[in-house]
């Protein structure tokens, strides 16, 4: 029996998929934070160092490989590719086993970490194959009313792991520090598990198998960009997802940054501890986006998600030096973004075309990257000009508080905790040496029995920076000559070491930065609001009417697949009155200017969204109207819209099928040759007063398209068949099943339906 999409998410497929993609990002973000504690502790890598280098090290293959990624998820199964990197996978950790057994058990201080490093590339490269496959196999995997449900699901599991490996991954450098070997050995075992789940996925066949192999790798790229920017839906959800993927990069280093000003400087664990609240915010609020969505794209969501991270940033710039309160403002911010970003990939998966959704999706990945790079580019920017500009002050230093010989320099975690410099008359000893105290007195006594002594010591080692050349090796630094400047900043006297031959570099007071970081923050989602309401238009109405549908109705949307991506579209509908209009409008992932002819008897609409459909609609004209120059008015407005590329719905059939209706449809017809869509709306009556599960069901089901000449008696027979279709399979119970939607005899069918459910 060839391979069918499952009507439930107990299907084993998806179980072993939402297994491996589990262990697989686990995996990741543990390789990530362990490699760079072991290459700080090291002192490979200074803390600055490393954590500029690991998101290059893991984005850059997701931009060197998005074609060839592309390329594989369609020419072959899905569940090909997946299984092939998850083997792929248990291969990466037995190189971070070696890389951690040279330089813990081995002694290769350099080569060892040099290996664990480049698994953090590795481990990109596994990514940037295993993305595309997982997103794109989710419409094959799961039928489309499910997608919705399933992809909060993925989300919400993707993100725990993120906060599980991120923690695990400080921990396990803690608990194991001189045998992290035994890291290697446990992520070698999770990978083992997570290659058996894959094998649990079945075998789909490939979307595009004919697809030739792309010598010249831009091509592809650019042709997909060309794709991506005509489709409005496409576009859409690849900018949301870029953007998401910059305000992850932008806010984690917002967070490293407020963790480095703190006194004393947060730990590396406490600081991954921290960032990992935005993933816990992310992955509750993913699973909520999911179920509220039911089996639609619900783009309403996205205002209600980005108006949320808004208000978020703008409350953690004020809690910012409150860590509860902070943390309270990541999880929220975290929750918001998963309302944001669940519709936008369930938009993304369900427009992209079925022979190339993995080639899109590695597109987007491609898009995401240069998000990363320049949320990563931005930040450099915003501290160097807060820096020049005044706004974050400069610390004023005391040059040469220390001058002579580096004798004795020692690191611990990655940090300087102690160092000795003897100068033509002094001896000064700062912080607490890594020896015994009396054994380093006694030889330090004996060996410098001429020169006075001036020791500071502490515990404290963030108060100890060695800078300006160098080195982070205690075996090449030490016979240097040195110049140490000392400052004092809240309080706390901080020492600067530096070779002699290099200048006095400046220092600023980084503690008010973080707060303008969040502002600015909360200020750019703004502006991504802007550009994605240019977009949707009606995005913020969709967002008052899903917040309307909430235990009133239960929308259920079938042929939604029919809708073209692009180009002029007429919507035919029975529409009676404007709610009704209003439904079809959620029920479509495109901008919908209706033609909506008011009813004296019908109930009043609440004044926001009375307000937003006067202004989101064509046309919203008193019952009766007879005007001819308002109807040509109308016919202009209608015009343009559709050369815009925008929808027009128009009243059909039912009460309020006017000869002006079909006067209108004869006009646009005559200048344009748009697509036409019959549409039929029903809207059941209550069984009870009682909401949720109870709530009224309302049926949107869209016809496939008919030929641009279509009468306006042609389209009403087409509705009333559709009309019959939908009785027939309520009758039957088939409608919650992939079924075909009838049509006339050029309208060819529909793909698999989709369904909704509104109620909370």
């Amino acid at each position: 029996m060839p391979f069918q999409p499952s009507p439930t998410l107990r299907s084993r497929t998806f179980i072993g998929l939402i297994v491996a993609q589990f262990l697989a990002a686990f995996n990741d973000q543990a390789i990530h934070a362990s490699s760079m504690f072991y290459a700080i502790r090291q002192g490979l890598l200074t803390e600055d160092q490393a954590i500029s280098l690991m998101p290059i090290l893991f984005y850059a293959p997701w931009a060197i490989f998005c074609t060839l990624a592309g390329y594989l998820a369609d020419r072959y199964s899905k569940r090909d590719s997946l299984v092939f990197w998850k083997v792929a996978e248990v291969g990466i950790t037995l190189v971070a086993l070696g890389g951690f057994l040279l330089g813990s058990a081995m002694g290769h201080i350099v080569l060892g970490p040099i290996i664990v490093l480049s698994t953090v590339f590795l481990m990109g490269t596994h990514s940037a194959f295993f993305v595309p496959a997982k997103y794109g196999s989710m419409p094959e995997i799961l039928e489309p009313n499910l997608l919705s449900k399933g992809n909060g699901v993925l989300e919400s599991t993707s993100f725990l792991a993120v906060i599980l490996g991120t923690v695990s991954g400080g921990i396990l450098s803690y608990v194991f520090q001189g045998n992290e070997y035994y890291i290697g050995v446990i992520l070698l075992a999770l990978a083992l598990l997570g290659a058996a789940a894959s094998l649990v996925i079945q075998r789909m066949p490939a979307a595009n198998p004919s697809r030739a192999f792309p010598v010249n790798p831009v091509k592809p790229l650019w042709e997909n960009l060309r794709i991506m920017l005509r489709s409005r839906p496409l576009a859409l959800s690849v900018l949301g997802i870029a953007f998401f993927t910059f305000m992850v990069a932008f806010m984690r280093a917002t967070v490293y940054m407020h963790g480095e000003v703190q006194i004393p400087r947060w730990t590396e664990f406490h600081t991954s501890l921290i960032v990992a609240t935005v993933a816990l915010g992310v992955g509750l609020g993913s699973y909520l986006a999911g179920q509220f969505s039911g089996g639609k794209v619900e783009l309403g969501l996205v205002p209600l998600g980005a108006v949320g991270m808004i208000l978020a940033a703008l409350v953690a710039a004020w809690a910012v030096f409150h860590e509860y309160g902070l943390i309270a403002t990541l999880v929220a911010i975290g929750f918001f973004s998963g309302f944001y970003i669940v519709p936008l990939y369930t938009l993304l998966q369900h427009r992209a075309p079925k022979a190339s959704k993995g080639d899109l999706i590695a597109t987007s990945n491609f898009i995401n990257v240069t998000g990363a790079i320049s949320a990563s580019l931005l930040f450099f920017i915003l501290v160097k000009v807060a820096h020049v500009t005044g706004v974050v002050p400069e610390i004023q230093q005391i040059d040469r508080a220390m001058a002579g010989e580096l004798t004795a320099l020692e690191y611990r975690h990655g940090h300087v905790s102690y160092f000795e410099v003897v100068g033509p008359d002094r001896r000064h000893e700062v912080g607490k040496p890594n020896q015994p105290e009396d054994e380093v007195i006694q030889l330090l006594e004996e060996f410098y029995e001429d020169n006075e002594r001036d020791r500071i010591e502490f515990e404290n080692q963030d108060l100890i920076e060695a800078t300006g050349g160098l080195r982070a090796r205690t075996d090449q630094a030490p016979g240097s000559q040195v110049i140490v400047s000392k400052y004092n900043i809240r309080g706390q006297e901080h020492f600067r070491l530096r070779a002699a031959d290099r200048p006095q570099t400046p220092v600023y007071d980084n503690e008010g930065l973080p707060r303008y970081l969040f502002l600015g923050a909360s200020l750019m989602t703004a502006v991504i609001l802007l550009v994605l309401c240019r977009q949707l238009p009606d995005f913020f109405m969709r967002s008052v009417l899903w917040l309307r549908s909430l235990g009133a109705y239960r929308l259920k949307v079938l042929g939604q697949n029919n809708l073209p991506s692009d180009g002029p579209v007429v919507l035919a509908t029975n529409c009676e009155n404007i709610d009704d209009c209003l439904q079809v409008v959620a029920s479509t992932d495109r901008f919908v200017r209706f033609v909506l002819l008011e009813n004296p008897k019908e109930k009043k609409l609440p004044w926001v969204l009375r307000y937003l459909t006067r202004k989101m609609s064509l046309a919203v004209l008193p019952h009766g109207t007879d005007n001819a120059i308002v109807w040509q008015k109308t016919l202009d407005k209608a015009i343009r819209a559709l050369k815009r590329g925008d929808m027009v719905g128009l009243p059909a059939n039912g009460r309020d099928s006017r000869p002006e209706v079909a006067q209108l449809l004869q006009g646009i017809q005559r200048q344009l040759q748009p697509a036409l869509l019959p549409v039929y709306h029903r809207a059941e009556p209550s069984r009870n007063g009682h909401l949720g599960h109870h709530a009224a069901p309302v049926h949107v089901v869209i016809g496939p398209p008919l030929p641009a000449s279509t009468s306006t008696e042609a389209l009403r027979g087409e509705i009333e068949r559709l009309e019959s279709w939908l009785e027939k399979s309520t009758h039957d119970g088939s409608s919650q099943a992939t079924v075909m939607i009838p049509g006339g005899a050029s309208a060819s069918p529909t793909g698999p339906a989709t369904s909704h459910r509104a109620d909370p």
